[in-house]
């Protein structure tokens, strides 16, 4: 009897097996599905869900980025900034607010140069900055390299020319270089040119606020005095010919009004007797001097462009670097930059009388935007310091 009920025990532990086994497998398979099912269900609703913060909330707040440009540049770039800026960037989970404003290059480069920033005096500590000239990144390079990082490029460019009296820049008629201009200082120069009693030249010099075409006008004639076709090297600049020369022009430059670019060229144009008039020259950039005489309906300064190489005015892009400028600022500014360099935001400054990869404004009386077919490369760092040790002492602090 016990081994009859041992084996219908055995019998049906063989069917609870046979049974039970599948059975519990295939429950566990459909529970295991039906989970995965569920748990990707919900990976995707939270995934959709976050989306929109990834891609379109500051999860880290919003940010101002400074950029402090050239007072000519800034009005252009603020329209870009403000184009950017409707982009709704988002930089390192910063939306990003890109403020550009003005200053003078020469605050800029004390208060960057100074032990502490002082923002009270100089607005926020900038990201970038816009100069006129590479004369203020030689400047801030030979100061303080820590400053700079990468090298600064070129956002647009003006080639520097002399504005003159007409009736002596049609006396000249494209005899005159770059390397003349020291002799012109001489007291009957205009000689030269069939003037007998007119005296001289008497080119202004301005070393005043916005005045950089002065600097890169001192460049101009040292590498043409030494003859350089490179550039110009910290040896050329110092040699006693451009050091003579230079001095030479600065010895006793004339000077009208307040002493600046803008007073020089409104006292020619006003020029009634241009045999004795105290201004009959002075550098400029094309784009600057379009700005003065664009509504002029006739032509009331003429404009000479020295025979040798062209200085070229070319407002480069310096990037900083500093403890102050935290990484999404960095990258933030970088990205404007990029921005600002596209083909619709360039004629945002070509229209204002700058060159780059955009239309110009149309000729006018006084300005032709004739082509710079010589270029003069950039010179060293140190020898445009020293030439500015010279000529514009601003950009040597």
């Amino acid at each position: 009897m016990a081994n009859q009920n041992r084996g219908r025990h055995n019998a049906g532990d063989r069917r609870r097996q046979l049974v039970s086994r599948p059975l519990v497998g295939t429950l566990l398979a459909i529970i295991l599905i039906a989970g995965a099912v569920t748990s990707w269900s919900l990976l995707g609703d939270r995934i959709d869900n976050e989306q929109p913060v990834a891609a379109g909330s500051c999860l880290e707040g919003a940010a101002t980025v400074s950029v402090v440009a050239d007072p000519a540049l800034a009005p252009g770039l603020q329209e870009i900034a403000k184009s950017f800026n409707a982009t709704k960037p988002v930089v390192r989970d910063h939306c990003i607010t890109i403020d550009v404003r003005p200053a003078d290059a020469r605050a800029t480069l004390e208060g960057l140069t100074a032990k502490t920033w002082d923002a009270n005096a100089f607005g926020a500590f900038p990201a970038a900055w816009v100069p006129e000239s590479a004369i203020w990144s030689s400047a801030l390079q030979t100061t303080n390299a820590g400053l700079l990082q990468g090298n600064p490029e070129s956002l647009v460019s003006s080639p520097v020319r002399l504005a003159m009296e007409p009736e002596i820049a049609k006396a000249i008629d494209g005899n005159l270089a770059w390397s003349d201009l020291p002799a012109q200082t001489r007291a009957n120069s205009l000689a030269d040119f069939g003037k007998r009693s007119w005296g001289s030249l008497r080119i202004a010099m301005p070393n005043g606020p916005q005045s950089d075409a002065t600097a890169l006008a001192g460049q101009a004639i040292a590498a043409a005095t030494t003859g350089a076709t490179e550039a110009l090297t910290p040896q050329q600049a110092t040699s006693p010919e451009v050091v003579n020369a230079l001095n030479q022009m600065m010895s006793a430059p004339p000077s009208v009004g307040d002493g600046s670019i803008d007073a020089a060229v409104k006292s020619i144009a006003k020029t009634t007797d241009p045999s004795d008039t105290p201004v009959r020259a002075v550098p400029v950039t094309e784009q600057h001097l379009y700005v003065i005489t664009k509504d002029d309906q006739a032509a009331k300064v003429a404009v000479v462009a020295p025979k040798g190489q062209t200085p070229v005015a070319d407002y480069p892009f310096i990037k900083l670097a500093s403890e102050l400028i935290p990484a999404h600022a960095s990258d933030a500014v970088a990205e404007f930059f990029t921005y600002a360099r596209k083909p619709m935001q360039m004629e945002t400054l070509t229209k204002l009388g700058f060159r780059g990869p955009g239309p110009l404004p149309a000729p006018t009386a006084t300005v032709a935007f004739d082509a710079v077919t010589d270029p003069m490369p950039q010179p060293a760092p140190e020898a445009a310091i020293s030439v500015n040790k010279i000529v514009y002492p601003a950009a040597t602090l």
